[in-house]
């Protein structure tokens, strides 16, 4: 069912709460094996900006409905679902770790350039995955809500 633009913005900002801190959380975890509150808000806030701008200005929801559709999953299956989310929250945490590593590694910890690389690929798997779950839990109730909130139920 279609969404209004409305109802689009909220839907993803209410999306984004949970995956943002989820990734953060995750990055923070792998790199640091620690959590630094002031560093998880930082990068909390920046994930939920980015993705933000992910979800209101890339196709990934459509790109996702694609790749479903070419699997032969049937609509409104578990499946279908599953297949929907894995080229969404690629293309989420593909943004945001692009940005994030690149803050974290080279900007923050002053490391070279081929740090970031390795950061990259060392944390791409595992934060794909705690977004791929976090993502797919909490799609379906962010939506709804957005929708009962603008009235578009």
């Amino acid at each position: 069912m279609n969404m209004s633009k409305k109802c689009k913005v909220l839907n993803v900002l209410i999306t984004n709460i949970p995956i943002a801190f989820a990734i953060s959380l995750a990055a923070q975890l792998i790199a640091t094996r620690t959590v630094v509150p002031k560093l998880l808000l930082i990068n909390f806030t920046l994930a939920y900006v980015i993705s933000f701008f992910v979800g209101m200005f890339l196709p990934a929801v459509s790109w996702g409905l694609k790749f479903a559709s070419a699997c032969k999953a049937k609509q409104d299956t578990l499946p279908f679902g599953l297949l929907v989310n894995v080229i969404v929250n690629l293309v989420y945490v593909v943004v945001n770790c692009i940005f994030l590593t690149y803050f974290n590694v080279v900007i923050l910890s002053h490391a070279p350039v081929v740090a970031y690389f390795f950061a990259m690929i060392s944390t791409f798997i595992p934060i794909y995955l705690v977004g791929y779950v976090v993502s797919f839990l909490w799609n379906r109730p962010a939506e709804m809500l957005a929708r009962k909130i603008t009235g578009e139920v």
